[in-house]
Order: structure tokens, then C-alpha cells, then sequence
């Protein structure tokens, strides 16, 4: 599936059910956020989706913190496609819980 076709799904979906964030989906038991980057320390997490950016926070794992050390926003086409891949499946699964409280 090529990058353009990723996006389009990931933006329809968000078109009908609205943005959500990765801790609204629970995938494998848990939830989890797509990495973004990492550097050092350092680890970047796609964690909100609107219909056209995503949300990163920057945290330090090491810190025990759950808190962002800062946060910025790209556009979809700036992401990895395997990134991307990852933010579909948790799209189709917000999808899915909406499809299901709302039946």
C-alpha cells in the first residue's frame, strides 16, 4: 500500500468518527503510541490524530515520568510509512469502538 493511500484512509477515518488519541485504542491487550524518533534518551510518540496533522510528544522512558517533555505536530506525508502503517491500525480500531457504541 503506497504512502498516498495510507493517508487517505487514515484522514477518511478520522473524517467520520472525528480525531481521537493512541490511549482511546487498545490494540494487543493494551494501548499503545506509534514511535515517531528516538535519539539518545529520548523517544518520540504519535499520540493525537486530527485530519490533517499528528501530535508527538517527546518523553524520556529513563525519567519514569509520564509527563511530555514537549510536544510539536507534522503533517502526515512527513511520516515513515511503517509509522503510518501504525497509525492505521489504531484508526481502524478507533473506528471500531465507534462502530460499536454507536450500534
Amino acid at each position: 500500500m503506497s504512502k498516498k493511500t495510507i493517508i487517505e484512509k487514515i484522514k477518511e477515518i478520522i473524517s467520520n468518527y472525528g480525531p481521537f488519541g493512541s490511549g482511546e485504542v487498545e490494540q494487543d491487550g493494551g494501548t499503545y503510541s506509534p514511535c515517531v524518533a528516538s535519539m539518545g534518551s529520548l523517544v518520540s510518540l504519535a499520540e493525537y490524530f486530527t485530519g490533517d496533522k499528528v501530535e508527538v510528544n517527546i518523553y524520556e522512558p529513563e525519567s519514569f515520568s509520564s509527563d511530555a517533555m514537549d510536544t510539536y505536530d507534522l503533517v502526515y506525508e512527513d511520516l515513515k510509512v511503517s509509522t503510518l502503517k501504525e497509525i492505521l491500525k489504531l484508526a481502524k480500531g478507533y473506528a471500531e469502538i465507534q462502530e460499536e457504541e454507536n450500534a
